[in-house]
């Protein structure tokens, strides 16, 4: 029994003092576990020290004779475990970085003298220069992710050039390979989709026809000698190729294991004890998940120990109130607004979390070209922080990083989180789409809004103004699951949030005075808030969703695949898909099958080939009829070697499913008044055609100056990208050619932007003619001509179906989701009706009955 307070006495002169109260109980708590559990989590909340505990914990291995090695995610935490370790005198701690590894430091880590403090990237990396250690401490765990995964992850990106050539051949291959299967792809190849398109998931069956290929391709391509981090990732995945997951995103092509391999790798594995701290360590399960890891437990601070909490900082979070996305119309004006205000009051510096690569390189772009200095954290090299940490008025751009970064004082006042920070990856975009019930998902979500709510309030007396710029904020924050999620400290300030999101932008923007305000001058004494009282309620207690127990044989089966123990790894998917099965998540526990047939079908062989079949063929008897069970249904028709089948409305109930999710119960609320302004002035018949634009389940945005008012649709179908730009004509008089030229111009400059795309101009008008001038500019394929009955018909046609699609959907599990697809299928048009609908051909104006006959005959 080790009493860790008389250890921390055994320094002479510690500046630490006594444990705090937390501290001591998770520290008992470990010296009961450790040499019973080989992987033990540690939570403790912000400020609550939990670096001196981790620094115990690696003395006492070094008292044991053990060799310890203390990761950090960033270089600034590295500073301040080395800084808190000199208030240990005689604890020799030793830094390796890049390119920094003395022999006197090796020799004394080598020897269990001293504790290596490093990076992840400098542990787990391909040439590790540091011998594995006997005690590993993830401090920040979630930041090991990035280093773990990118070992294994070969990312494609259609941001550079290179790489885009190798996304295209790729998406050739496997068009020619597998012909009509994936009819999204032409368009992906094209950069067609819009960049909220949810991944296309390869089949195990047509990506093992195709890996010979593909090796050749990425064998051959320039990327593998200009991206070092995804030459030596292809080196680890290469000969596991047909064991990979393979996503295609707009945005990129991931190829990875389905679960990191970390037990193959020997710094880890060669490890007795990992032990994982953080804020926010989640729920049981996630980490192993996230990282690879065999089972963790979990140690948290009783409910005594944690009443006496750090305090942080004030913070105030606010939400976008309006439907505006995230960076559209007034959401964005919103957010340079409070840059602005940022830099009036001394705060001149901002930091930007963004959910996702894509979304950071179009934030940077942006600021770039206001004029704004920015800088990029990526992964690996955090050098971008002190270097905006020297610069006032900077911008710091982060992709995927909600944790792990301290920003206290007027280091930075304001923090804006573009979207809800539901996926960072591929993987997480695909499950998030089709995989709805994985209530681990929405849990994420709560975890990071934790972890980025305390980034800029560190101190007691420090202050943090966090921005939501996602109008899906609110219904996503009220989520069971994400607000279980949400750390004690951070469910005041969201709270508070939510309420703000209820009004409008005028409530939104007197709370963001109100921060600088009080930034500038604060009060000596708080006078709370008098309120009308009301009757208190014990409210409804749900708690924290129950933990599944898969994710231990989720990670073994990816493990055994990995290592070619496939009849292993099908019984543990198997395993995980059961347990799943038991707690309600169906689409899960289906994907879990998946990965059965995946496993089964690796084994080679025709009689392994029908098993994997028959695996596919148990996960959808008597499923429900969701986007992934019809995706299974096709997998198995490919393997038959029967055609597939339709696949045209995969995408909108994908995107209603997500309006749902983002709305909530509100959903149906908006349909009326948007019905009315569709008849209003030209503002108001704009906004009404981005609900519109919902219905019809397009990816949309309002047009931003120096672009004439009005608002952009986009879609793909199995041939091409769709771009559809609408513009409103007000008054009764004939439409004028100057009408028709105003919008052809901006179809010119999108075609320019987009060449591979169709690119049509639809204008809605009260008018029922054109001027002969006009006539004869819109007689091409560029323009369509909308006459306003037109447009009001299809609204009532889709929000009738899309009504009785909420109604039928109830709850939102599986279950009821598939039950509202399967009633609405056959009422709503197949295959692009939508693109020949507003297809411009003629100087005829789209009239009622040319609605109306797209749904003729549908029941």
């Amino acid at each position: 029994m080790v009493n860790f307070q008389e250890q921390l006495d055994s320094f002479d002169g510690n500046t630490f003092g006594s444990l705090r109260a937390p501290q001591l109980d998770v520290l008992t708590q470990y010296d009961a576990m450790y040499q019973t559990s080989s992987d033990i989590g540690i939570e403790l909340p912000t400020g609550a020290g939990k670096t001196l505990v981790a620094l115990l914990i690696a003395d006492y291995g070094l008292e044991r004779g053990l060799r310890v090695a203390y990761l950090t995610g960033t270089r600034q935490l590295t500073n301040q475990v080395l800084a808190q370790s000199e208030g240990l005198p005689g604890l020799d701690v030793r830094q390796f970085s890049g390119g920094n590894y003395p022999a006197a430091d090796l020799l004394a880590y080598n020897q269990a003298a001293a504790v290596g403090v490093m990076n992840y990237w400098v542990y787990f990396n391909a040439s590790p220069k540091v011998q594995p250690a006997d005690v590993l401490i993830f401090d920040d765990a979630h930041l090991a992710e990035q280093s773990l995964a990118g070992m294994y992850t070969l990312r494609i990106s259609r941001d550079g050039t290179d790489s885009t050539k190798l996304y295209q051949a790729i998406c050739d291959a496997l068009v020619q390979s597998s012909p009509g299967v994936y009819p999204l792809l032409p368009a992906l190849r094209d950069g067609a989709v819009p960049r909220a398109t949810a991944p296309e998931l390869i089949s195990f069956y047509d990506w093992a026809r195709t890996t010979d290929v593909v090796s050749k391709l990425i064998d051959s391509s320039p990327m593998m000698k200009s991206d070092r981090s995804a030459s030596f990732s292809w080196r680890a995945i290469k000969q596991n190729l047909a064991r990979c997951g393979v996503l295609i995103g707009p945005n990129a092509i991931e190829i990875r294991p389905y679960h990191i391999p970390t037990q193959t790798i020997a710094a880890y594995a060669k490890s007795r004890e990992r032990v994982y701290l953080s804020a926010t360590l989640g729920q049981t399960g996630d980490i192993q998940r996230r990282l690879g890891t065999r089972p963790v437990n979990t140690i948290v601070p009783s409910g005594e120990t944690t009443t006496n909490s750090p305090k942080l900082g004030r913070r105030s979070f606010l939400i976008n109130p309006s439907s505006d996305a995230a960076l559209d119309g007034s959401s964005w004006a919103f957010a340079i607004e409070q840059v602005e205000n940022a830099g009036k009051h001394g705060g001149g510096r901002v930091s930007w979390l963004c959910a996702s690569t894509a979304e950071a390189t179009e934030i940077e772009r942006r600021l770039t070209d206001k004029g704004y200095r920015v800088f990029r954290l990526q992964a690996g090299d955090d050098s971008a922080v002190e270097q905006w940490q020297k610069v006032p008025l900077a911008h710091l751009v982060t992709a995927g990083r909600f944790d792990g970064l301290d920003f206290p004082d007027d280091v930075c006042r304001l923090v804006i989180i573009p979207s809800v920070p539901a996926a960072s990856t591929e993987f997480e975009r695909f499950v998030v789409a089709y995989l709805g019930d994985a209530t681990y998902m929405r849990y994420r979500v709560g975890q990071r809004v934790t972890q980025a709510l305390g980034r800029a309030n560190r101190t007691p007396a420090d202050a943090g103004l966090y921005i939501g710029l996602d109008p899906a904020f609110g219904s996503a924050l009220a989520d069971p699951a994400v607000h279980s999620a949400l750390g004690s400290d951070v469910r005041a300030a969201v709270s508070e949030g939510i309420t703000l999101h209820g009004g409008a932008w005028k409530a939104v923007r007197n709370a963001a005075s109100d921060f600088w305000e009080a930034l500038d001058n604060p009060p000596a004494v708080i006078v709370p808030e008098v309120t009308a009282s009301r009757r208190l309620r014990p409210g409804r207690q749900v708690g924290a969703p129950a933990a599944i127990e898969s994710a231990p044989n989720e990670v073994m089966s990816a493990t055994r695949l990995w290592l070619g123990d496939s009849l292993g790894a099908a019984k543990s998917a198997q395993r995980a898909a059961n347990i799943l099965n038991e707690a309600g998540e169906l689409e899960h526990a289906a994907f879990w099958n998946y990965v059965e047939a995946h496993s089964l079908f690796d084994r080679g062989s025709t009689m392994n080939a029908s098993h994997a079949v028959a695996a596919l063929k148990t996960a959808i008897v008597a499923a429900p009829h969701t986007a992934w069970f019809v995706r299974l249904q096709r997998t198995i028709q490919a393997m038959e070697g029967t055609a597939p089948g339709d696949s045209s409305q995969d995408a909108l109930y994908l995107a209603w499913d997500e309006w749902i999710r983002e709305a909530g119960a509100h959903v149906l609320t908006t349909l009326p008044g948007a019905r009315q302004k569709l008849a209003g002035e030209s503002d108001e018949q704009i906004e009404a055609l981005m609900l519109l634009g919902r219905l019809c389940g397009v990816s949309n945005r309002r047009n931003s100056p120096p672009r004439a008012a009005g608002c952009r649709w986009a879609w793909a179908n199995e041939s091409s990208g769709h771009v559809r730009l609408w513009m409103s004509h007000q008054g009764a008089d004939s439409v004028a050619r100057e009408d028709v030229n105003e919008l052809l111009a901006l179809v010119l400059e999108e075609e320019n932007l987009n060449p591979r795309s169709i690119v049509t101009g639809c204008l809605i008008t009260r008018a029922g003619a054109l001027t002969g001038a006009a006539s004869l500019a819109a007689s091409n394929t560029r323009i369509a001509i909308f006459d306003l009955d037109a447009v009001l018909a299809l609204f009532d046609l889709l929000a009738e179906r899309f009504t009785e699609y909420v109604s039928v959907s109830g709850a939102g599990t599986a279950t009821e989701r598939g039950a509202a697809r399967s009633a609405l299928e056959t009422r709503l048009p197949s295959g692009n009706w939508l693109g020949a609908l507003t297809a411009g051909s003629t100087a005829e104006i789209v009239s009622v009955q040319d609605v109306r006959n797209r749904f003729d005959g549908l029941a």
